[in-house]
């Protein structure tokens, strides 16, 4: 009884258990690969998403600089022509700036091509065209502190009330400082009359419309220290208007006039010349008349000469002077 109960426990549950103890733990080895590999493939998979992500926002934020920097290079080129039509730039200049231009748009095109170093690029596509603004900006300020929008050569130019100040105690010209705000009347300026129709503090441009001897005449797109240059009625004299700032619907800044001619010295040179004509008036008047009251004394004489010399035949008149002539 005890072999025979004993046996069959035995004996079947040792080969049986073996093999499929193998392929349990065989099965369970593979779907802990294969859940391994899925998870792996699942966080690699969200990683490249977020790569995707990145780039795409990379790529996004490119175009817009992409098209600030059209529009700063757009906005370069304008103000290259302006300061080329008043200041009289050579063509080698244009050309130069052109050629300037035509490399940043390349190396934009290169940075927009390569988006793993867009960054980099751009940031040096941005220094470009910060140096090349700054280069042109101190180019236009020197053109505008010598030439105005007529074309004139201009004469110091201040930009601030201290600057200012300093032209007054030099006392080369008179200085009106005015601080306008935008309105539909004009405000009186010194000598002159100014109304602000509008002001860009972005762009430091503004028009402005200067009443000058009942005559009103519109300023537009002026820039900042650029000076506005009229001439009054009689006078060849150069007049200016410089802002030398530019706020929302405000400007502020200074009218230059030429200082006006010296009343007191203008009455002294004006005096002895009054003086010496009238001296001199009274010496030709009566020389004249000496010689007009000698010269009827003569003719008178001459005329009574020829009448005797018409009578040939008497010529007792001629020997009757002679016997009074011989007691001399």
């Amino acid at each position: 009884m005890t072999s025979i109960l004993e046996t069959p426990e035995t004996r079947p549950s040792t080969p049986g258990s073996g093999p499929g103890r193998i392929l349990a733990v065989a099965g369970i080895a593979v779907a802990i690969v294969i859940l391994g590999l899925t998870a792996y493939l699942l966080v690699a998979l969200r990683d490249a998403r977020r790569q995707i992500a990145h780039l795409s926002e990379r790529t996004t934020i490119a175009d817009q600089r992409a098209k600030e920097l059209d529009l700063a290079l757009a906005a370069l080129g304008g103000q290259t022509v302006t300061i080329a039509e008043r200041a009289g730039v050579t063509a080698a200049e244009l050309e130069k700036t052109a050629t300037v231009a035509r490399q940043l748009r390349e190396a934009q095109r290169k940075g927009q091509a390569d988006i793993d170093a867009i960054g980099g690029e751009v940031g040096r596509v941005k220094d470009a065209v910060a140096a090349s603004k700054a280069a042109l900006e101190e180019t236009q300020a020197s053109l505008r502190h010598a030439i105005g929008d007529l074309g004139e050569q201009s004469g110091l130019i201040a930009r601030n009330s201290e600057e200012v100040a300093e032209l007054k105690r030099a006392g080369l010209r008179d200085y009106y400082e005015f601080n306008l705000a935008k309105s539909k009347t004009p405000r009186a300026v010194g000598p002159v009359a100014l109304r602000l129709k509008d002001a860009d503090a972005k762009r430091h441009k503004f028009n402005v419309v200067l009443v000058v001897d009942d005559i009103e005449i519109e300023k537009k797109d002026r820039t900042l220290l650029e000076p506005v240059q009229f001439y009054r009625k009689g006078s060849r004299q150069l007049n200016e208007i410089v802002v030398y700032a530019v706020k929302k619907n405000q400007i502020i800044g200074y009218v230059s006039t030429p200082k006006p001619p010296e009343k007191a010295k203008a009455a002294e040179v004006l005096k002895p010349v009054e003086i010496t004509k009238a001296a001199e008036v009274p010496k030709p008047v009566e020389k004249p008349k000496g010689e007009e009251v000698l010269k009827p004394v003569q003719w008178t004489k001459a005329a009574e000469g020829p009448k005797p010399a018409e009578g040939p035949k008497a010529a007792e008149g001629p020997k009757a002077p002679e016997p009074a002539a011989s007691p001399n």
